[in-house]
């Protein structure tokens, strides 16, 4: 999965192709249009608000593939008055990739800076955020048989690519597996995704104080690991088909699967972070827009709305509308060094975030 998307010359998104988009293989929120970076920047001034105003104040996003959202981001912080004095990075491991994100975004109101790991910064306050980069890590595929679990390898046979079933040998994924609900039905076929609380991990350390944002497709431990999904979520998509058989032509389709926020939400408190915020982006959407949908009605029983009311409107139906990305995506927001009560209004309307993700409570 990793040398499929990852490798430098011929991955998925190492390539030039057009991956989001009508012309490319899948939607994602940025492709409706630049109101999900405006929301976001509006919630990252909130964060700030929350932070105390501090002096210095990072945003830190990785995963920017064309670095759209980021455009958009910027561009709506530009008016805010606040964010005089803010630095906005960019982690990009590829260099060819982030010379194209350079390119696209051109000058900016707000400078963008570039590093390719987070490794490369000082502790920092602020807030680290991703857009769909955890489902799009290389993950571990595994089957229970009735008895134990066993991880999928892929083999090389008669030049095509099959799965074949190999005992585990990675210490950390034994005691992945070994914390998952033991499965009804046998087979049973999932995903750990290691590298996904790796990155998390990092990102804690990374952050002195402030927030760490995840957006991105997933459930809780016990609805990913349902026994109504016995054969996983690994996926691939190409030109909006789903691919069953994700071996098929590496490096030319995506390959993704869900991820554990329960996983995700441990994995950062084992690094001193708090659980702040859980919500999907329905109830995200309603909370953080909440004062414009106001405005709106007032404008609307006054017999006018303006055009860009009227933008606005067409883009946020299809951004919190249940049966297009309302409930596909979820929201995790982490704190650290900050109040528990602490949280923007994107997740006002959210759940308790401890008992949505199955959490002890301390």
């Amino acid at each position: 999965m990793e040398q499929a998307l990852y490798h430098p010359m011929h991955g998925y998104y190492s390539s030039e192709r057009t991956r989001i988009g009508r012309a490319g293989d899948f939607f994602t929120n940025v492709s409706v249009g630049d109101l999900f970076g405006e929301i976001l920047a509006a919630q990252l001034v909130e964060l700030f608000d929350l932070l105390g105003r501090p002096d210095r104040f990072k945003i830190l996003e990785q995963g920017a593939e064309n670095a759209q959202l980021a455009k958009d981001i910027v561009k709506a912080l530009a008016e805010e008055p606040k964010s005089a004095g803010w630095a906005y990075w960019i982690v990009e491991p590829s260099d060819q990739k982030a010379a194209y994100q350079k390119a696209h975004v051109g000058r900016t109101p707000i400078p963008i800076h570039w590093i390719s790991g987070l490794k490369e910064l000082d502790a920092f306050s602020g807030v680290i955020f991703c857009n769909e980069l955890l489902d799009a890590l290389p993950c571990h595929l595994v089957e229970y048989d009735g008895g134990k679990w066993n991880e999928v390898r892929v083999q090389a046979e008669n030049e095509a690519f099959g799965f074949v079933l190999r005992p585990i040998a990675n210490a950390d994924l034994i005691r992945q597996v070994e914390g998952l609900p033991p499965p009804s039905t046998t087979p049973y076929r999932t995903e750990v995704n290691l590298a996904a609380l790796d990155w998390v991990k990092s990102a804690a350390r990374t952050l002195q104080r402030g927030f760490i944002l995840v957006i991105d497709y997933g459930f809780p431990r016990d609805e990913l690991y349902s026994p109504l999904r016995k054969e996983g979520t690994l996926t691939g998509y190409y030109r909006h088909q789903r691919q069953k058989d994700v071996l098929q032509r590496p490096g030319e389709i995506d390959i993704t699967a869900h991820i554990d926020f329960s996983a995700i939400a441990e994995a950062a408190s084992s690094e001193g972070c708090a659980i702040l915020g859980y919500a999907d982006q329905h109830h995200f959407m309603v909370g953080a827009a909440e004062q414009r949908l106001c405005e709106i009605e007032r404008l609307a029983g006054a017999g006018s709305l303006p055009a860009d009311q009227q933008r606005f409107l067409r883009q946020y139906k299809s951004l919190m509308h249940p049966n297009t990305m309302g409930l596909a995506f979820k929201y995790l927001l982490l704190g650290k060094g900050v109040s528990l009560a602490e949280a923007p209004s994107g997740f006002r309307y959210g759940k308790d975030p401890v008992a949505a993700l199955q959490l002890p409570r301390f």
